[in-house]
């Protein structure tokens, strides 16, 4: 791809000398850039091409990597990576050994903060503000975050703790987005701070009068004594002046001008300032302008559509809502990502979006079944990890069940370890009386939902990022109680594979392999994954006297392979001896270029069987 400016400037210094009818060019050009990469690799579009002028601001005012920019999620800071020597590496985004779809720390200079979760860019920002101050830097450090981010309650925690004094600059991005629409009065607040835009045009205008003779200037000087109370006449009561941070805006994110004139006003500020922009996701390209949700992450080019998960959990929810009028739904902004935009329509009283804040959903779940009602906290497994203390305290601890729909478990191939669904089996094994299903098809989600609807303790149902497991949803019953499937050859076995989820498809590659050495292996895959004397006794019967390898696509300290591991072992006389395990004990490990992932964490098919036949 042939561009311009887009690869020819190849200094900062360069950057910076740009003239602004130029930037309009090269803001184009990398709109071109993101759209035909993100389309071929998957990704998050909208996200970026909104942030495309206020990223290349951002670049051309401050002094990068010297001061430091840390983006909320970092979802969005493909063009931040563009614009700091990563271009001629872009096309490798989100590919095993490639660019990250986040900032981490270990890829470049400029990316001084790892990202992954939302909320926690400004806490993160004013640790290193506060390390400047103490060492007598005169670093800056930016935050960019958008109005989503302070529905998390990290960002208002974080803000409780800004000295004026301090040389951050936090940039708020409103595109009144998340992935799914900003819900909550926070949100509603935000807009009603961006129609009091009157007084920043008024003080700029009276700034350019009133400069050019010495009366004008002592006229300046004055009117700046009066300013705080000019604003709290023309914003009433404005959150962030309340919290002492100075606040500029709001303003249109799309202006360069406008936006390097702001960030230049806050960075010699030398305070702690809020700068306020308005941006439009999707910016610049049409069908992600008209549905930002829909662009906000893309699969990558040639992916076959395939009922989801989370779409037929989605529509069971609807189903079975009709009947039972105190099931709930709870989301934490993610009612298109988990399968709730259509629940949300249905049965708008029952349905709860309450912001990027898991740890408020588990604990007003808990209320909600304190009060006789059934949640469904639908939350992605790496985003369950935040409220792991309201589980315990809150919900386990009070014996109050509610359901949690553990969506995106298992390995994250494109995202990475910060959203690798690994830790939530270990999380849910520590709750005593906890029940944790892991359906392998559709029919099974439907049957353990209702069955979790219908119990007292906490329930876990954990599903895979898109459908149904291809091989293993044939896989008979063969456990009265319906949580053992398998494939069981004819006549003395070799080996038993016990395993759950997606990973059953692998079992079963490897049992065919197995018969290419003429050797007979069973696969056994669990739907439940809390070891009970049932279970155990039907794995046992089953093994006879073969060895038997749990593999789990999961942590292995504290996982079911452990757990299972250990109750089957209680029951040999000689103990651990036809125990073999196969989990993942490094969780942060980085794919590298062409190699599986399944392979790197050694849970490939070729593993399991020299783990089992060794």
């Amino acid at each position: 791809m042939t561009h311009q400016l887009l690869g020819k400037i190849k200094t900062a210094e360069e950057l910076k000398a740009l003239p602004y009818e130029e930037c309009a060019t090269l803001c184009e050009e990398i709109r071109r850039e993101l759209v035909t990469r993100v389309s071929q690799n998957g990704g998050h579009l909208a996200s970026n091409l909104g942030v495309v002028e206020l990223t290349l601001a951002l670049h051309r005012v401050f002094d990068l990597p010297n001061d430091r920019l840390i983006f909320d999620v970092s979802h969005q800071a493909y063009v931040h990576k563009i614009l700091s020597g990563r271009l001629d590496r872009f096309d490798s985004l989100r590919t095993p050994g490639g660019l990250s779809g986040f900032q981490r720390r270990d890829e470049s200079p400029y990316d001084p903060f790892g990202g992954g979760h939302a909320s926690t860019s400004l806490s993160a920002a004013l640790g290193f503000a506060e390390a400047d101050r103490i060492q007598n830097k005169e670093n800056y450090t930016v935050a960019v975050l958008g109005d989503g981010a302070f529905t998390g309650g990290m960002i208002h925690e974080a803000l409780n703790n800004c000295d004026r004094d301090l040389h951050l600059i936090i940039v708020l991005n409103e595109n009144e987005m998340s992935i799914s629409p900003n819900t909550g009065h926070f949100a509603s607040y935000i807009s009603k701070i961006r129609s009091s835009k009157g007084y920043f045009g008024i003080k700029r205008r009276t700034k350019k009068l009133f400069s050019k003779n010495a009366l004008g200037r002592r006229i300046t000087r004055f009117v700046s004594k009066k300013k705080a109370q000019i604003k709290q006449m023309t914003f009433l009561d404005n959150y962030f002046e309340q919290m002492d941070i100075k606040y500029l805006g709001p303003i249109d994110g799309h202006n360069q001008k406008q936006l390097e004139l702001l960030l230049s006003e806050a960075k010699y500020s030398q305070c702690c300032t809020l700068i306020h922009i308005k941006t439009v996701k999707g910016k610049g390209y049409t069908p992600a302008e008209t549905q930002p949700d829909v662009y906000h992450g893309i699969p990558p080019a040639g992916n076959a559509k395939v009922e989801t998960f989370s779409e037929h959990f989605g529509k069971t929810m609807c189903t079975l809502a009709k009947t039972d009028e105190r099931i709930c739904a709870i989301t934490a902004a993610m009612a298109d990502g988990t399968g709730l935009s259509d629940f949300a329509k249905v049965h708008p009283k029952r349905f709860f979006d309450v912001g990027i804040a898991e740890e408020h959903a588990l604990t007003f779940a808990a209320g909600l079944s304190a009060s006789e009602m059934k949640p469904v906290f639908a939350v992605y497994s790496t985003f369950m990890q935040r409220s792991y203390d309201q589980l315990i305290h809150d919900a386990a601890l009070q014996k109050l069940p509610l359901v949690l729909a553990v969506d995106r478990a298992g390995l994250a191939k494109a995202d990475g370890p910060t959203h690798h669904g690994i830790f939530d089996v270990s999380m849910a094994l520590t709750l005593p009386e906890s029940n944790i299903y892991a359906p392998l098809d559709f029919a099974a989600l439907d049957r353990l939902l209702y069955l979790s609807l219908q119990k007292k303790e906490i329930s876990f149902i954990r599903y895979r990022s898109g459908g149904e497991c291809a091989s293993a949803k044939e896989l008979p019953y063969i456990y009265k109680e319906e949580f053992l499937r398998g494939a069981l050859p004819d006549g003395r076995l070799d080996g038993v594979i016990l395993t759950y989820s997606q990973l059953s498809d692998e079992a079963l590659k490897a049992k065919a392999l197995a018969e290419k050495q003429d050797k007979k292996v069973a696969v056994l895959a669990l739907e439940s994954l809390r070891p009970t004397n049932t279970l155990i006794d039907e794995i046992l019967r089953i093994a006879g006297d073969a060895p038997i390898l749990f593999a789990e696509e999961g942590v292995k300290n504290g996982g079911a392979a452990e757990a299972f591991g250990r109750a089957i072992a209680e029951r040999l006389p000689d103990g651990y001896k036809r125990i073999r395990t196969l989990a993942i004990t490094d969780p942060f490990l980085l794919q590298p270029k062409d190699k599986e992932l399944l392979s790197c964490h050694h849970l490939s098919a070729d593993h399991m069987i020299a783990t089992l036949l060794a």
